[in-house]
Protein backbone atom coordinates (compact mmCIF):
# COMPACT_ATOMS: atom_id res chain seq x y z
CA UNK A 1 0.00 0.00 0.00
CA UNK A 2 1.24 3.06 -1.19
CA UNK A 3 0.13 7.05 -0.11
CA UNK A 4 1.65 9.72 -2.40
CA UNK A 5 1.35 13.58 -1.31
CA UNK A 6 3.11 15.86 -3.89
CA UNK A 7 3.75 19.59 -4.53
CA UNK A 8 5.48 21.90 -6.37
CA UNK A 9 8.30 19.66 -6.94
CA UNK A 10 8.51 17.18 -4.33
CA UNK A 11 6.40 14.93 -2.92
CA UNK A 12 6.27 12.82 0.53
CA UNK A 13 5.73 9.19 0.12
CA UNK A 14 4.18 6.63 2.31
CA UNK A 15 4.87 2.83 1.94
CA UNK A 16 3.57 0.05 4.03
CA UNK A 17 6.52 -2.40 2.62
CA UNK A 18 5.36 -5.55 4.20
CA UNK A 19 2.51 -6.50 6.92
CA UNK A 20 2.78 -10.22 8.00
CA UNK A 21 0.73 -12.08 10.29
CA UNK A 22 1.01 -15.52 11.11
CA UNK A 23 -0.71 -18.00 13.71
CA UNK A 24 2.74 -19.91 15.37
CA UNK A 25 4.52 -22.66 14.83
CA UNK A 26 3.50 -26.00 16.69
CA UNK A 27 5.41 -27.87 18.51
CA UNK A 28 5.38 -30.82 21.11
CA UNK A 29 5.65 -30.87 25.18
CA UNK A 30 8.83 -33.58 25.67
CA UNK A 31 9.33 -35.95 28.05
CA UNK A 32 13.11 -34.77 28.63
CA UNK A 33 14.31 -38.62 28.92
CA UNK A 34 13.63 -41.95 26.95
CA UNK A 35 10.59 -43.61 28.60
CA UNK A 36 10.39 -46.23 26.08
CA UNK A 37 14.01 -47.77 26.02
CA UNK A 38 13.72 -47.32 22.33
CA UNK A 39 16.88 -45.34 22.01
CA UNK A 40 15.71 -41.90 21.57
CA UNK A 41 14.35 -38.67 23.03
CA UNK A 42 11.50 -37.46 21.32
CA UNK A 43 9.17 -39.20 24.16
CA UNK A 44 6.43 -36.71 24.87
CA UNK A 45 4.80 -36.18 28.38
CA UNK A 46 1.81 -36.78 29.64
CA UNK A 47 -1.68 -34.89 30.41
CA UNK A 48 -2.46 -34.51 34.00
CA UNK A 49 -5.49 -32.09 33.90
CA UNK A 50 -5.82 -30.10 31.03
CA UNK A 51 -8.04 -27.78 32.60
CA UNK A 52 -4.57 -26.26 35.01
CA UNK A 53 -2.68 -23.23 33.55
CA UNK A 54 -0.27 -24.60 30.86
CA UNK A 55 2.76 -24.03 32.06
CA UNK A 56 2.62 -25.87 35.31
CA UNK A 57 4.23 -29.43 35.37
CA UNK A 58 5.26 -32.02 37.52
CA UNK A 59 7.55 -34.96 37.83
CA UNK A 60 8.31 -38.05 39.32
CA UNK A 61 9.57 -37.40 42.84
CA UNK A 62 9.78 -40.50 45.32
CA UNK A 63 10.71 -37.78 48.72
CA UNK A 64 6.96 -36.46 47.68
CA UNK A 65 3.70 -38.53 49.58
CA UNK A 66 2.03 -37.83 46.32
CA UNK A 67 5.14 -39.47 43.96
CA UNK A 68 5.19 -35.98 42.32
CA UNK A 69 7.27 -32.78 42.59
CA UNK A 70 6.67 -29.19 40.70
CA UNK A 71 10.46 -28.54 39.92
CA UNK A 72 8.98 -24.39 39.20
CA UNK A 73 8.02 -23.99 43.26
CA UNK A 74 9.33 -27.39 44.92
CA UNK A 75 5.94 -28.53 46.29
CA UNK A 76 4.62 -31.74 46.42
CA UNK A 77 1.45 -32.36 43.85
CA UNK A 78 -0.81 -34.51 42.59
CA UNK A 79 -1.56 -35.19 38.86
CA UNK A 80 -4.60 -32.98 38.96
CA UNK A 81 -2.88 -29.90 40.06
CA UNK A 82 -1.10 -29.89 37.43
CA UNK A 83 -1.27 -30.05 33.17
CA UNK A 84 1.72 -31.87 32.01
CA UNK A 85 3.28 -35.10 33.96
CA UNK A 86 6.75 -36.71 33.25
CA UNK A 87 5.56 -39.98 32.07
CA UNK A 88 7.05 -43.34 32.10
CA UNK A 89 6.68 -46.28 29.78
CA UNK A 90 5.16 -46.72 26.68
CA UNK A 91 2.50 -43.68 25.59
CA UNK A 92 -0.94 -44.00 26.61
CA UNK A 93 -4.28 -42.59 26.25
CA UNK A 94 -2.32 -39.83 28.50
CA UNK A 95 0.51 -39.26 26.78
CA UNK A 96 0.39 -36.27 24.86
CA UNK A 97 -0.18 -35.56 20.67
CA UNK A 98 2.73 -34.57 18.57
CA UNK A 99 2.78 -30.46 17.97
CA UNK A 100 -0.40 -29.51 19.85
CA UNK A 101 1.06 -26.50 21.58
CA UNK A 102 1.55 -23.70 18.71
CA UNK A 103 4.05 -20.52 19.62
CA UNK A 104 2.74 -16.71 19.50
CA UNK A 105 2.96 -15.87 16.12
CA UNK A 106 3.76 -12.88 14.27
CA UNK A 107 2.13 -9.06 14.01
CA UNK A 108 4.82 -7.50 12.63
CA UNK A 109 4.63 -3.85 10.34
CA UNK A 110 7.99 -2.84 7.95
CA UNK A 111 7.02 0.98 7.10
CA UNK A 112 8.91 3.87 5.21
CA UNK A 113 8.35 6.80 4.36
CA UNK A 114 10.32 8.84 2.10
CA UNK A 115 10.35 13.01 1.19
CA UNK A 116 11.73 14.37 -1.75
CA UNK A 117 12.50 18.53 -1.95
CA UNK A 118 13.68 19.82 -4.99
CA UNK A 119 16.00 21.94 -4.69
CA UNK A 120 17.58 23.16 -7.97
CA UNK A 121 17.21 22.03 -11.69
CA UNK A 122 17.58 18.43 -11.67
CA UNK A 123 18.89 18.13 -7.98
CA UNK A 124 17.08 17.29 -5.64
CA UNK A 125 17.29 16.02 -1.74
CA UNK A 126 15.38 12.27 -1.08
CA UNK A 127 14.74 11.78 2.87
CA UNK A 128 14.09 8.43 4.03
CA UNK A 129 12.56 6.84 6.92
CA UNK A 130 12.14 3.19 7.62
CA UNK A 131 11.21 1.41 10.42
CA UNK A 132 11.19 -2.89 10.97
CA UNK A 133 8.30 -3.86 13.32
CA UNK A 134 7.10 -0.18 13.34
CA UNK A 135 4.65 -1.19 16.29
CA UNK A 136 7.30 -2.94 18.36
CA UNK A 137 4.80 -5.62 18.02
CA UNK A 138 6.42 -8.45 20.64
CA UNK A 139 7.07 -11.75 18.37
CA UNK A 140 6.80 -14.99 19.97
CA UNK A 141 8.02 -17.08 16.88
CA UNK A 142 10.81 -19.21 18.84
CA UNK A 143 9.75 -22.49 20.97
CA UNK A 144 9.72 -21.76 24.72
CA UNK A 145 11.48 -24.35 27.05
CA UNK A 146 9.46 -27.41 26.67
CA UNK A 147 10.88 -30.70 28.38
CA UNK A 148 8.88 -31.49 31.42
CA UNK A 149 12.04 -33.08 32.74
CA UNK A 150 15.42 -31.12 31.92
CA UNK A 151 13.31 -27.45 31.45
CA UNK A 152 15.10 -25.15 34.50
CA UNK A 153 13.10 -23.55 36.91
CA UNK A 154 10.64 -21.14 35.82
CA UNK A 155 11.36 -21.53 32.41
CA UNK A 156 9.29 -23.77 31.41
CA UNK A 157 6.99 -22.69 28.70
CA UNK A 158 7.82 -19.30 29.88
CA UNK A 159 6.91 -16.66 26.97
CA UNK A 160 9.52 -14.21 28.48
CA UNK A 161 12.24 -16.17 27.05
CA UNK A 162 10.96 -16.38 23.48
CA UNK A 163 10.34 -12.57 22.52
CA UNK A 164 11.68 -11.53 18.98
CA UNK A 165 11.33 -9.21 16.27
CA UNK A 166 12.07 -5.79 18.74
CA UNK A 167 11.52 -2.71 16.43
CA UNK A 168 14.86 -1.03 14.20
CA UNK A 169 14.39 2.46 12.45
CA UNK A 170 16.70 4.26 10.15
CA UNK A 171 16.72 7.25 8.14
CA UNK A 172 18.55 7.85 4.89
CA UNK A 173 19.44 11.43 3.00
CA UNK A 174 20.64 11.15 -0.65
CA UNK A 175 21.37 14.08 -2.86
CA UNK A 176 20.36 13.25 -6.43
CA UNK A 177 21.67 15.06 -9.15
Amino acid sequence: MMFIMASKGSYLELSIGIALFQSGAPYSIANGFDRDNFGDKEDRADIGNPKMPLDTRAVIFPGCSTGYQNPDTGACVTPSQVHWLEGTGFPNASTVGRNTVRTGGTNNWDLNLTKAIRLEDARRLELRWEALNAFNHLQYVNVPANSVVNSLPGRFLNWNFTAAGIRSMWVQAQLVF
